[in-house]
Order: structure tokens, then sequence, then C-alpha cells
């Protein structure tokens, strides 16, 4: 069987960690099948996958569009792939380019909110792609032979939002890199703090422009509870870069509240950093309002670190009894976490320990295998057509 994968945004955050892993571990359990991974004209592999049973190919476009919709199906077809796997929720449904068996993950369902509910400022870029997304979800998930997503809560808002029935939709769980793990050099987790000019103990939370997130509350929330423990801490956000902050109101929040001496923006941080903030943070704070899985839950987990996170869409399904649950609707919530977690040293070691059991519950491995039969279950349906 040749099976090929949408790599395109490989080794990116969020998607591209679940392709990334997703790659490596099927090609870790599956010796027989072979496997070409599609990038195109910007993708940038951090690692090369070097196995006799796969290939990379880079087809020559940046635009989204015209990868997914022409050259993709264009080249599958020309490969004579078997079963074609869209991993960023999308995959080509114009049906004269490939007509072989087709797979897609679709992460959440996000794409059906009004714009102006998701980002504060929104450039003309990220309209277009809404706009696209609006069609292009639904009609990948009608022409997909299979659709996998990431969690229970996901799989019940596809079933409601794409109309696809619930046999067609498996879930198959995303997990945590073991490259996430606990580090005790003093020496490296000061070098990080000093690289990022951080100067107190410190809450970490990742932010995005889409107003999902909840950053504008988070700082609200932060300011407040910083008063409480007299301007003990600083927060250090990541994962959003000036042209994303400057679709956002976060600078203008942070402005008003006085918070320039508190708050610390790091932009993207390079993966090896990232591990070493989760060391070196007092807690992690993910109070988003809706997430497709939450991988950042079990990355703070596996690094030892004590989660705030919401009681909502799937993160509790994620977290478990691992983490300090919060509405993330509620400013007072979010601090009352925030201070039920930092009051109590006994508090921290326990989460901590359940976030250890819990992570565990999580495999790429398992990941790799499941996303396997899903690949073979196609295939064989077609040739019994």
């Amino acid at each position: 069987m040749i099976i090929g994968i949408d790599g395109r945004i490989i080794f990116k955050r969020g998607v591209g960690r679940y392709i990334e892993n997703l790659v490596k571990n099927l090609l870790e359990v599956d010796k027989t099948n072979q496997y070409i991974v599609y990038l195109d004209r910007r993708s940038t592999l951090k690692e090369y996958m070097d196995q006799k049973n796969c290939r990379f190919k880079r087809l020559n476009t940046d635009s989204a569009l015209f990868y997914e919709q022409l050259l993709l199906p264009a080249q599958a077809a020309e490969d004579k792939v078997d079963v074609l796997h869209g991993t960023d929720n999308k995959l080509p449904y114009i049906y004269p380019f490939y007509r072989g068996k087709k797979v897609v993950t679709i992460h959440d369902t996000m794409f059906i909110r009004p714009l102006a509910k998701a980002i504060a400022k929104p450039t003309l870029k990220q309209r277009a792609v809404d706009a696209y997304n609006k069609f292009s979800i639904p009609m990948s998930g009608r022409a997909a032979d299979h659709i996998i997503t990431v969690s229970d809560y996901s799989k019940a808002d596809i079933i409601k939002n794409v109309h696809a029935k619930p046999e067609k939709i498996t879930v198959i769980k995303e997990a945590v890199d073991k490259k996430y793990r606990v580090i005790k050099d003093e020496k490296k987790l000061n070098a990080v703090r000093a690289k990022f000019s951080v100067t107190k103990p410190f809450v970490l939370m990742s932010a995005a422009s889409d107003t999902r997130k909840n950053t504008i509350r988070s700082l609200e929330a932060f300011n407040m509870f910083n008063h409480m423990t007299e301007f003990k801490y600083q927060l250090v956000i990541t994962s959003i870069g000036k042209a994303e902050m400057a679709t956002t109101n976060i600078a203008e929040k942070i402005r008003e509240l006085n918070l320039e001496k508190y708050v610390i923006i790091t932009e993207y941080v390079a993966e090896e950093d990232m591990i070493l903030l989760y060391n070196a943070a007092f807690l992690f704070l993910f109070p988003s309002m809706w997430e497709g899985f939450g991988l950042q839950v079990l990355e703070a987990f596996s690094c030892g670190l004590p989660v705030v996170t919401s009681n909502n869409t799937s993160l509790a399904e994620v977290a478990g009894d691992g983490a300090q649950l919060i509405d993330p609707y509620s400013v007072e919530d979010i601090v009352h976490g925030l201070s039920e977690v930092e009051k109590s040293a006994a508090k921290r070691d326990a989460l901590v320990e359940k976030g250890f059991k819990q992570v565990e519950k999580f495999s790429w491995k398992d990941t790799a295998q499941e996303t396997l039969k899903i690949y073979e279950k196609v295939k064989a349906a077609g040739n019994k057509k």
C-alpha cells in the first residue's frame, strides 16, 4: 500500500506537532507500506526521517488552496497513492485529480465561528483563510472515506457541524513527545530565564491571535492575582509573534493594566527553550475557551509543572484530575484557580503527581497504530467494491 501524507505544516506549532509525531511513529511501527510525505515550497524539515519506506516530495507552491486542491491531488494520482491523509482539517475534494481513498483528520470545528469572534482585528489574509476553511472543511469531511479526530468532544462537534455519521469518525488521541521531560539542571534553567529577561517566579501561558486563547481575561486575572501576592510573579506569554499581536488587543490591555514590568512576550521560541520554560515556570495557565485537544496541557504535565486549565470543551477530557480546573469565562474563577495552586505546596505536588499519571494514558505509538488501522480499513473497503 502507498500512503500519502499531507506534511505541508510539519514541525510547526499545533497541528505541525501532530504531523511530526504521527509520521515518526508510523515509520517506527510500519516497515511494510510505502509512505510519501508531501511538502510545499515553504515547509521546513527540522529533521529528516531516514527510512527506506518513506520519501519526501516538495510541491512548487506556497498557496494552501493550490497545494491542497490542485498540486497535492495531482501528484498523489501520479504517485499511485492508495490512501491520501489530509492531516490539517482539509483534503482534496475536486475529484478529477485524485480518485484513491481519502482520510482526513479534523482537529476541531472552530471554522464555524464568525471571524469577528475569533480575531479582534483580522487581516485580509485571515479573512481569506477563514472563508476557505468555512467551505473546505465541511467539503473535506464529506469527501473523506473516513474522518479521524483527536477527542470525544471534537467527534460530537463534527457530527453536529460537518453532519458526518458517527461510524465514519474515529477518535485517535494525541500524545506528547518524550523530549518533554523534567529537567533539573539549574544552569540551563537559569540560562533560559536570563534569555527572556525573567527575574521573578513566573506563570507561563501560551497565546495566539485567536481570542479563544482567552489572553485578555488572563491578563485581567493575573493583574488581580499579582496584587494579591504582592507582585511576586511575572507572566511569560509564548507563541505569538509581532504580526499576530497587531491583530489583537493584548498590548493595549497590558498598558491599560500597567503590567509592562510584569508581562514578558517571548514571541515564538525554539522547542528546546519551550521545554526549559515549562521546567522553569511556577505554574502553567491554559484557560482556553475552545480546544480540539490541548496538547500543551500534556507537555506541561510531562515537565512536572502544575496546570490551571479550563473545565470545558476537550480540556477537562485531556487533563482528567491532573489539573486545577477553572471556568474560562470568569476572571474571578481564573484568579481563584491561580490562588488555590499558589498558596499550597501540597496542592502543587499532588497536581504534579496526578499530571504524570494522566500523561501516561497517551502514546504516539498508539496514535500511529490506530491510524494505520484506519488506512488498512479504507483500503480494504475499496478492494471489496
